[in-house]
């Protein structure tokens, strides 16, 4: 098992690979670490999260999620909640095109949180073609994190996630992300 300071070092660059340059993203990262034994099971993935996903005030000072790397959904959260949510993402891919989306939210009246992955599946499938990769983040709870990183990263995202000991994939189409 890596110890803390390989942990403390693959989350740093996580959070650089996916939210390259932001300090506060960093800086949240180190109070997190700071405040917690990170070797802890689901500390490393909560840490994550909350580096990336600045929450309260953090959120509502930054005007949105224009420095955060990863939205923070709830497990009910519908197809289109989700869209809205990364498309506010800085590394959402621009010419990514949504309008498949309405598929889902206009087919039934009520969501299946348990198809989860239908609707994951082919968002990772056109993030590829536009070189980027969809992640996602386990965290333990009743949420996950998700977001996107250049698709050129996906190894070592894996690798650094393995060394982190966090809940970290990314989507492959077809691949169970065991979510749900």
């Amino acid at each position: 098992m890596p110890d803390t300071q390989q942990i403390t070092q693959a989350l740093s660059e996580i959070v650089e690979l996916i939210a390259p340059g932001s300090k506060p993203s960093q800086a949240r990262l180190a109070e997190e670490i700071a405040g917690r034994e990170i070797a802890d099971t689901w500390a490393p993935s909560n840490a994550l999260l909350r580096a990336l996903y600045p929450d309260g005030p953090d959120i509502r000072a930054a005007g949105g999620l224009y420095e955060a790397g990863i939205a923070n959904c709830d497990c009910n959260d519908t197809p289109g909640m989700i869209r809205d949510s990364l498309i506010e993402l800085p590394a959402c891919p621009a010419a990514l095109n949504w309008d498949w989306v309405n598929e889902f939210d206009e087919s039934d009246d009520r969501w299946d949180p348990e198809e989860l992955e239908n609707f994951l599946w082919p968002l990772a499938a056109r993030c590829r073609e536009l070189g980027s990769a969809l992640i996602i983040l386990d965290t333990g709870s009743d949420g996950y994190g998700i977001g996107f990183v250049s698709a050129d990263h996906i190894d070592r995202i894996v690798e650094l996630a393995q060394i982190a000991d966090c809940d970290l994939s990314v989507v492959h189409p077809g691949v169970e992300t065991f979510l749900v």
